[in-house]
């Protein structure tokens, strides 16, 4: 039989680990770095730590890179599709963006580990 105490405890349990995974969530720092890329050159390094702004220009055009709460993103591009600005926010190593028109790829190195095999 369950009894009212049995249901507290899983109340508390609960309450407990849905506590930590918003601990581990909002309160982590973001470790890991932004490698920007152009045909095949890193042109540049951005801790993920530090909230930022960097335009990056190529031959054929720009795209402007945020680094902001541990994630990168392309906020604003003139390539003709746009796909690098819906590909979203990234923050776990091996991630990245590419832009082909511009032959741009932001790769996030070094920090968190991606939890699924992407491959």
């Amino acid at each position: 039989m369950i009894k009212k105490r049995d249901f507290i405890l899983a109340g508390i349990i609960i309450a407990i680990g849905f506590i930590s995974l918003i601990c581990m969530k909002f309160f982590r720092k973001p470790g890991g770095y932004a490698d920007i890329y152009v045909d095949g050159k890193r042109i540049n390094r951005l801790p993920l730590s530090d909230d930022t702004t960097y335009t990056a220009e190529t031959q054929t055009g720009t795209n402007v890179v945020i680094i902001e709460n541990g994630e990168a993103y392309i906020r604003d591009a003139d390539c003709p599709d746009k796909l690098c600005v819906h590909m979203g926010h990234i923050s776990k190593k091996g991630d990245n963006i590419v832009c082909v028109p511009h032959k741009l790829v932001i790769e996030i190195s070094g920090g968190e580990e991606n939890e699924y095999d992407v491959r």
